[in-house]
């Protein structure tokens, strides 16, 4: 692993000290890890329509389901090994960032056992051996450090990333191994990670169209779904979850005032 993968998290660390700084003296933690402005929500409607209606609707689902059926389901686990064991690398990194280093060691050890004994990943002997998966992004570690997720974007093809997600990911993708794959090779990994994501929401459509506003429901959904990831390695978990039933309250609330009004 070269000097150079290490360098340019650490200097984009240093480069946000002052934003860090200012930025833990603002209303606490936990907005900055479950909400996200949308100021181009305009564009990001027509992009959401696109990646939805068109290329879920004839690519993606169709995809996915002909995977799920042609592939059982100890081979599609072993392919999902397989591709977050290119995570173990970066992991270690941005534990290492964090002074983490018990999460560190722990992902060094998952990389070296199932890339080998796991057959280049496709085995989690590591899990078997007590050493559970515990990923930890690059936008992790700036939210950490209380970078807000900035502006929500729906991109092309790709779906809704926020702009601390974005660069998280610029630099994930820095670390080896990942930075010495070719561009098909990372695309036909981002593709199977995809399908696997995918894959766990067949058969939940109707949710989504069923909802009131499918772009706001998707919207809020993952903006959920970041925050569980910060938070679910971390003591305040718990918080989380009891922050979301009461905003759920307090909406089940809301729509009983409503009701009652228009009787």
């Amino acid at each position: 692993m070269g000097k150079g993968v290490l360098r340019l998290p650490l200097f984009v660390c240093l480069v946000m000290m002052p934003i860090m700084a200012s930025a833990q003296t603002v209303n606490g933690d936990y907005e900055y890890q479950t909400h996200m402005s949308d100021p181009i929500e305009p564009i990001n409607r027509v992009i959401w329509d696109f990646n939805y209606l068109v290329l879920d609707a004839y690519i993606y689902k169709p995809v996915t389901e002909t995977y799920v059926d042609w592939i059982p389901d100890g081979g599609r686990k072993a392919i999902n090994n397989f591709v977050l064991n290119f995570d173990e690398p970066s992991t270690m990194v941005n534990n290492l960032i964090q002074l983490e280093f018990k999460h560190a060691a722990g992902a060094f050890v998952r990389f070296s056992l199932n890339s080998t004994f796991g057959l280049l990943g496709f085995f989690d002997v590591a899990e078997h051996g007590g050493v559970p998966r515990r990923r930890e992004t690059f936008s992790n570690v700036l939210g950490h450090w209380h970078i807000p997720h900035g502006a929500y974007l729906m991109l092309p093809v790709i779906g809704p990333r926020s702009v601390r997600k974005l660069v998280g990911g610029v630099v994930d993708g820095l670390y080896f191994p990942m930075s010495y794959l070719s561009f098909w090779q990372s695309t036909a990994l981002w593709g199977l990670d995809g399908i696997d994501k995918r894959e766990s929401v067949l058969g939940q459509e109707k949710l989504l169209d069923q909802s009131l506003d499918p772009y706001i429901f998707a919207k809020e959904a993952y903006m959920q779904y970041e925050a569980f990831k910060f938070y679910q390695n971390s003591e305040d978990l718990n918080l989380l979850i009891e922050e979301q039933q009461q905003q759920s309250f307090d909406q089940e609330q809301d729509l009983d005032a409503f009701m009652d009004e228009i009787d």
